[in-house]
């Protein structure tokens, strides 16, 4: 077997699915604990074109979980850091990158070409802002919901938003997503089955679960992306 960045990924999706990830485009907004590793993973899956949206700088408190920053890039653009992670990785990538807040003033049109938009926003406004626009011009999109204050990956699921339960954040999302008409039922998400472990005013994390997240939701896209997916892998078993 030639050695190329490709062939086990070849190996295992095959030359003709390959080619289908090359031509995709997928946007990842949020680039913190479940998003950074996103797009990461999928630029050695054979993604190549990518949207990066985040307004945040890489801090000091970031690097016990963020997997895209080292010390060196403390203070910089997590957007910056993270397209130069992408274009070191894959010189054939393309990155756009969009340092600025998803609000009400947030130009959503960069992602009507998109084929996947990746949602690891903590702000719940911006999260109804953004699956709503999604679901308005039929562009697919997976969701994380709480990971923090949690150690368990394997609990780490993705399932529809309306069978979450015990989960603060889905469960103001729900309310605030009926409130706008949309079908919870219809959103996918990546819910951890783990009851928090600690309570505190200040969001406690590690590496395990964020990134779990990270990782699930990528998963789901690309073999939603190859039609590899199949409704009986959709958790819905809680127990």
């Amino acid at each position: 077997m030639e050695k190329t960045f490709d062939a086990r990924t070849e190996l295992l999706l095959g030359k003709e699915n390959l080619k289908i990830l090359n031509t995709k485009k997928v946007a990842i907004c949020g680039n913190g604990g479940v998003g950074s590793i996103i797009p990461i993973v999928l630029a050695r899956s054979g993604i190549l074109n990518f949207v990066l949206v985040d307004f945040d700088k890489v801090d000091v408190s970031n690097l016990n979980r963020q997997i895209a920053y080292l010390t060196k890039d403390i203070g910089k653009n997590k957007v910056n850091v993270l397209s130069d992670y992408i274009l070191n990785l894959r010189k054939e990538a393309d990155t756009y990158i969009v340092f600025e807040k998803i609000n009400e003033d947030f130009d959503f049109k960069i992602f009507d070409d998109c084929d996947y938009i990746f949602d690891c926003i903590d702000d719940i406004n911006a999260k109804v802002l953004l699956i709503k626009y999604c679901i308005n011009h039929n562009i697919k999109i997976v969701s994380s919901l709480g990971m923090g204050n949690r150690l368990d990956p394997t609990k780490v699921i993705i399932t529809r938003l309306n069978k979450t339960t015990s989960d603060p954040l889905a469960k103001k999302l729900r309310y605030l997503l009926k409130e706008n008409g949309v079908d919870i039922s219809k959103i996918m998400v990546s819910f951890s089955k783990e009851r928090p472990i600690i309570k505190g005013r200040v969001v406690a994390s590690m590496a395990f679960v964020p990134n779990a997240s990270g990782l699930a939701m990528a998963s789901y896209a690309l073999k939603d992306m190859l039609k590899l997916k199949n409704e009986e892998e959709i958790s819905d078993d809680f127990n």
